[in-house]
Order: C-alpha cells, then structure tokens, then sequence
C-alpha cells in the first residue's frame, strides 16, 4: 500500500498516529513477536478504543492487509522491507519529522510486545534503538534543502531501514530449510 492510500484510511478512522509512525510501532511489534495481534495494533493506531469503538470491517481488513504487508515483507529474504516515509516530493522538513516518528513508533512497538528491558537485547540491537531513539529526539536537524542534507536524510533513512532488518535478525532469526543432498 502507498503512503498517501494509508494515510486516508488513518484520516478516515481519526488515527492519533500518523502513516510513518503506524508503521513503526506495527514493524517493532513485528520484529519482537511475529504473533503480535494486528486488532493490538489497530486499538494503538486508534488510540487505546475500546473494542466497541473499532471501525468497519472494511477498514480492518485494509488495516490488517497493511500489518500483514509489513509482517510478509520484514520476513522476506529479499530484503524486500522498507520504511513508510512521504516521498520525495515532499519537503525535506516533512520527511524527516516522519522519520523521527517513525522511529518513536518502532520503539513503542517494540515495548508493545512485551520488551521492556532493553539491555536483555543483544548489544547491536540495544545500539540500534538506542541510534533510533536519538533520531526521534533530535530538534536540529539541518533542513536547508541543500543536496547535503538530502544526502544526509536519505543515508539516515536507508541506516534505519537497514537497521530494522538486522533488529528483525537478530531477534527473529529466519527459518533455513534444510537441503538434503
């Protein structure tokens, strides 16, 4: 799905999240638990609704067809995943604000699953969230629209993404099939 379909259904169901930060929080509860509930990840979404609250079954079904995407990609050995940011027509202010919220939703997610002691992850994954956490904080970044800065925006995106891939590793270690010769 596109940044702009999801960020429609998300304006449709009045998601407290944005697309970016949806799709963090869904990848760090994919990466942690690749059981992890998409009805969970909805309520998040959402807002913490109650059960009652939840939109119609069309709009579930395209939400979960969404958190199922990003479970099927994250699991591909391909390496087919890839972070939900605006594209590059969108001004570099507004794409590294969703980077920043992309990376506070991937740590929410992650805690979502059940981890709440980082240091009980393995050390390159402890850096890497720690890394993520800094991006989100960071109040200064160099937005002059300068092709230095766009260089710098696309370097920290791809590291995030590649960062991600090696969480997911890490922490869900890709089934080999065994090969009889």
């Amino acid at each position: 799905m596109q940044f702009s379909e999801i960020q429609e259904i998300l304006i449709k169901i009045n998601s407290i999240n944005d697309v970016a930060e949806s799709h963090g929080v869904a990848s760090g509860m994919l990466v942690a638990n690749t059981t992890a509930d998409q009805l969970d990840w909805i309520k998040q979404v959402m807002g913490e609704i109650e059960e009652s609250d939840l939109p119609p079954d069309d709009v579930i079904e395209l939400m979960g067809s969404w958190f199922n995407e990003i479970k099927n990609h994250l699991q591909d050995s391909n390496l087919r995943y890839e972070l939900c940011l605006p594209d590059d027509d969108q001004t570099l202010e507004k794409r590294v604000t969703a980077l920043q919220e992309w990376c506070r939703g991937f740590i929410m997610g992650i805690a979502m699953s059940g981890i709440k002691d980082f240091d009980e992850l393995p050390e390159d994954t402890r850096d890497l969230i720690s890394d993520f956490s800094r991006i989100s904080a960071e109040e200064e970044f160099d937005l002059d629209n300068t092709d230095e800065a766009e260089i710098a925006y696309a370097d920290i995106s791809q590291y995030v993404r590649i960062g991600v891939l090696l969480i997911n590793e890490e922490l869900q270690p890709m089934k080999t099939t065994s090969t009889i010769h």
